[in-house]
């Protein structure tokens, strides 16, 4: 049997019928991509007026408190010390990172966790530089319980998370 039979048979099959016209409008235009609108650059706020430590302390990516033993510092740095507990301020503006950051700081020294774990985000989507990442190590820095931080390993978010090791209350 050939293909010629098959449509003649068919055609025996249902007399009458026509095939239907396309004659649809394509109602749905191509959407051209708009691009995102420029970020605006938010003035940094007032931190002394906020209750949180300005300008005055440079941020640094680690730092160790004097006296911190070097073999808990190598470990900080390995990752062998595994957070109790971790933050996440991706999405946050200046001030609700702060102040997120410090209800999460008084909780985990409440529960006495020794390791934590802030991600603060590398600052890619903004147009300068990070914003959060050097405003969390000032704060940390002017922070009495807070022994030591460095950035975590890629698993915990790399550049864009630190380990904080806090003091024993």
């Amino acid at each position: 049997m050939n293909d010629d039979d098959d449509d003649s048979e068919f055609a025996q099959l249902i007399p009458g019928v026509k095939r239907l016209h396309n004659d649809r409008v394509n109602v749905y235009q191509q959407r051209s991509r708009k691009k995102p609108a420029p970020r605006i650059k938010t003035p940094d706020i007032e931190w002394q007026q906020a209750g949180f430590p300005g300008e005055s302390t440079p941020a640094r990516d680690t730092h160790f408190n004097a006296g911190l033993q070097k073999k808990l510092q190598r470990k900080m740095k390995q990752g062998t010390i595994r957070p109790e507990s971790r933050i996440d301020l991706h999405g946050y503006r200046q001030l609700e990172a702060m102040q997120a950051l410090d209800l999460f700081l008084n909780d985990a020294l409440q529960h006495r966790y020794r390791m934590v774990l802030i991600i603060h985000g590398q600052g890619y989507r903004s147009q300068s530089d990070a914003v959060l990442k050097p405003l969390v190590q000032r704060w940390l820095a002017n922070q009495s319980q807070v022994l030591a931080w460095c950035p975590a390993l890629p698993r915990d978010g790399a550049a864009g998370a630190s380990y904080v090791y806090l003091r024993n209350s």
